[in-house]
């Protein structure tokens, strides 16, 4: 008797293709990642310039 591998458990349960056209289409859905975003670095540098400022019109004379 033998058994069922886990990949074939899986495939049974949860309705993937087969072996072969799955591990196809996951060489096909390989792309180079992106890391940042760039309106996202945009905003990042937006909101780092109102900081400096806000910090160059109210300078802290070591008060809180």
């Amino acid at each position: 008797m033998k058994f069922p591998s886990l990949f074939e458990l899986i495939r049974r349960y949860a309705r993937l293709p087969s072996k072969k056209l799955w591990e196809d289409a996951l060489k096909l859905n390989r792309w180079p990642v992106k890391w940042w975003d760039e309106e996202v670095e945009e905003k990042r540098k937006k909101e780092e310039l109102r900081k400096k400022r806000i910090k160059s019109l109210y300078p802290s004379n070591g008060k809180k």
